[in-house]
């Protein structure tokens, strides 16, 4: 059992330094693209209201700003929740740029500070270069939904009621009136129309499933709140795998 422990831990350090050495390669790379490949460090919206088209988009420009050598850009890979055109020149001499249009997907469910990235990796010379962009927007909304913005029901069983809580709240200083609550499958809910959440307080709402038969279940939670004449709409997805049969 010592020798199963030594191993166990010798592994560990080995998984830990691995992971030190590959920030540290990151770190590296990036402080070469600094002299080398311009681009933002953060792209920031600001705090916006939930745009109807449920998205934003900027155009990140990338610049050669070395003395000499070509840039190549390899690749700009988006981080979840993000789409991206191809730049629109990959090859660039010192002193050109190159713009790329970049898309953060968002969700009605969404609320608070929201924060994505984009990688790009450039060859210049021999020299591969990695630069991080961070995605930032505050979506400011009437209520705020926690702890995701979905609700999942992956452990239900067929024949046994599942609940899930909620978490709503208003960070705003006037009480917010739920309005029309719509479900869609087989969730329920305590949650009802004319509902009031108090300024600045959150309130727990549960979400309920019986799932009748195995395999894939979804629905969702779709309501209306209003603050201050200000109405929005929020959209909860419901979904999850039932493998299991309730014990009688």
């Amino acid at each position: 059992m010592l020798g199963v422990g030594k191993t166990f831990r010798s592994e560990s350090m080995m998984v830990k330094y691995a992971i030190i050495a590959s920030a540290l390669l990151i770190g590296v790379l990036s402080l070469r693209a600094q002299d080398v490949m311009k681009v933002p460090e953060t792209q920031d919206w600001g705090t916006i209201r939930l745009p109807k088209g449920l998205f934003v988009e900027a155009e990140l420009p990338i610049e050669n700003v070395a003395k000499n050598g070509m840039l190549k850009i390899l690749e700009v890979r988006p981080g979840c929740g993000c789409t991206k055109t191809d730049p629109d020149k990959t090859d660039l001499q010192p002193g050109e740029t190159a713009k790329v249009k970049i898309k953060l997907n968002l969700t009605s469910s969404q609320g608070g500070q929201i924060v994505k990235t984009v990688t790009i990796r450039a060859l210049h010379g021999a020299d591969t270069l990695v630069k991080i962009v961070y995605l930032k927007v505050n979506l400011d909304r009437v209520l705020v939904i926690g702890p995701s913005t979905f609700v999942s029901f992956n452990d239900a069983a067929v024949g046994a009621e599942t609940t899930r809580l909620v978490t709503m709240d208003n960070p705003s200083g006037t009480s917010v009136t739920i309005g029309k609550v719509t479900l869609d499958g087989d969730v329920k809910t305590d949650l009802v129309e004319g509902a009031i959440i108090a300024a600045h307080t959150k309130r727990d709402v549960a979400v309920r499933l019986t799932p009748s038969k195995p395999g894939q279940v979804y629905g969702s939670l779709k309501f209306t709140a209003n603050s201050s004449g200000y109405e929005e709409e929020f959209l909860l997805p419901a979904y999850g795998t039932v493998v299991k049969v309730a014990e009688k």
